[in-house]
C-alpha cells in the first residue's frame, strides 16, 4: 500500500444560530466543560470564542461568531463554525494520510454523537454547509523516486518547487525576517494566496517541527517523535478552498443534482479531489518533469525543431536558470513577455519544467511528483 495519498485534510462548516439561542448554547458549553473538563475555551481576538477539545486529539473545534446581522431578515444571529479533521475525528490517529470519502461515515457519526452530547443547539453534520475545504496530495518521496536514481531530500524538492510560477492573481505569502531585515517566505513551504483559494506546498516534516515548537510555546503537548519521524520525506500539496470557491463548487454540485445543505457526497468525491489537485498543481508547479539544464537542452535538440524555435526554447530555459525562478524570469525578461509565456507553455507541452536541477546535485531528471503518484496507482 502506498504512503502517498490524495484526497482532503481538514474542512470548516458553518451553521446559522438565532441570537436568542446563543446564550443557551454558551450555557450548555459551560456546563459540559465543568462536568467533563474535556474542552478549552478562549477568545480569538476578534470577538469570537473557540472551543477545542483538550488534549487536541479528537479532530474537532468550534468557533462562535456573535452579533452577525442578516440584513435580508433583519435578524441578529450567531454563526457557528466547526473545523474537523475527518481521520482524527473518526478515530484514526494519522496526521499524514489524506482523508477520502470512505472516512466520512465514521467521522459524521462521531460528529453527531459529540454535538448531541454537548448541546442539541450544535445540531448535526447535515445542518452545516461548507465554508472551506482543504484538498491535498501527499507525496512520499522514497516510493516515488526511481530505485536506480540518486534520491533527493524533501528540502531539495522544495527548492525546486519554490522556483515555480506564481499564476495571476496569486501572490506568495511572506513574513518579515528579523535576521534578514526583509520579508521572506519560509524555506519549507511555497505558499500562494488569492481571494478564494490558497495553494500551499510544503515539507510535512518541517511543518510538524514548526507546529511542535509552537505547541511548546503555547503550553500544548509537543508532537511525538514517532509522528515526526513518519513525516520524513513527505511533500504535501494543499489547495485550500475558501468560501467563494466552495460556494462555486456547491453550485456545481447543485447542477449535478445534489441538493443537500452541505453536499459533501459530491464535494469530497475522489473525482473532484483529483480535479482540484490536478488543476492547481499544473497552474503553479507545472505538469513537466524537472531536468538538469544540460539534459533539457539535449531533449529539445532531439525534437528536430527548426533552429529558430529550438533556440527560443533553450534560451528560455537558460534565462529561468539565470534568474533562479520563473516569476523572477518573467519580471526581468527584456523582450516580449507574451512570446516568453508562449515559450514556457511550449516547454510544458514537451513535459519539461522550466525550473532546472542544479548541476551540483548530480541528478539529470526528477519525475513530476503528481504524475508519478498516479503511475504508482496502476
Amino acid at each position: 500500500m502506498l504512503r502517498s495519498s490524495l484526497g482532503f485534510h481538514t474542512m470548516t462548516l458553518s451553521m446559522v444560530l438565532l441570537q436568542q439561542d446563543t446564550s443557551q448554547l454558551f450555557d450548555d458549553l459551560k456546563k459540559y466543560k465543568q462536568e467533563t473538563g474535556a474542552i478549552r475555551e478562549y477568545p480569538d481576538g476578534h470577538g469570537n470564542w473557540i472551543y477545542k477539545f483538550d488534549p487536541n486529539t479528537r479532530g474537532i473545534e468550534w468557533s462562535i461568531r456573535q452579533d452577525i446581522w442578516l440584513n435580508t431578515l433583519r435578524l441578529g444571529v450567531s454563526i457557528v463554525d466547526v473545523t474537523i479533521n475527518p481521520k482524527i475525528l473518526g478515530g484514526v490517529s494519522d496526521y499524514i494520510t489524506a482523508a477520502t470519502l470512505d472516512d466520512m461515515e465514521r467521522a459524521i457519526s462521531q460528529f453527531n454523537t459529540i454535538s448531541k452530547t454537548i448541546s442539541p443547539l450544535l445540531g448535526a453534520f447535515d445542518d452545516y454547509s461548507f465554508k472551506r475545504i482543504d484538498y491535498c496530495a501527499n507525496f512520499y518521496l522514497p516510493e516515488l523516486f526511481d530505485l536506480h536514481s540518486k534520491p533527493c531530500t524533501d528540502m531539495q524538492i522544495m527548492k525546486l518547487i519554490k522556483k515555480s510560477d506564481i499564476p495571476s492573481p496569486y501572490r506568495e505569502w511572506m513574513k518579515y525576517d528579523d535576521k534578514a531585515h526583509r520579508t521572506k517566505s519560509r524555506d519549507s513551504s511555497f505558499y500562494l494566496t488569492s481571494n478564494s483559494v490558497r495553494i500551499n506546498c510544503y515539507s510535512k516534516f518541517m511543518k510538524l517541527v514548526e507546529q511542535s515548537n509552537d505547541n511548546l510555546r503555547k503550553g500544548y503537548p509537543q508532537i511525538s517523535p514517532k509522528i515526526l519521524d513518519s513525516a520524513r520525506g513527505i511533500i504535501r500539496f494543499e489547495v485550500q478552498c475558501d468560501y467563494h470557491k466552495t460556494y462555486s463548487l456547491a453550485r456545481q454540485a447543485e447542477r449535478a443534482g445534489s441538493h443537500k445543505i452541505n453536499k459533501y457526497e459530491y464535494l469530497l468525491t475522489p473525482e473532484l479531489c483529483r480535479q482540484i489537485v490536478n488543476s492547481f498543481w499544473n497552474k503553479s508547479i507545472g505538469n513537466g518533469h524537472w531536468y538538469s539544464l544540460q539534459h533539457a537542452v539535449t531533449l529539445i535538440r532531439s525534437q528536430n525543431f527548426n533552429s529558430q524555435k529550438e533556440d527560443r526554447l533553450i534560451k528560455a530555459l537558460q534565462w529561468v536558470n539565470q534568474c533562479r525562478s520563473v516569476p523572477r524570469a518573467k519580471e526581468l525578461f527584456p523582450g516580449n513577455l507574451d512570446t516568453f509565456n508562449r515559450t514556457l507553455k511550449e516547454l510544458s507541452n514537451l513535459c519539461i519544467n522550466p525550473v532546472t536541477i542544479p548541476k551540483e546535485w548530480g541528478v539529470d531528471r526528477i519525475w513530476n511528483l503528481l504524475e508519478t503518484y498516479y503511475s504508482k496507482l496502476t
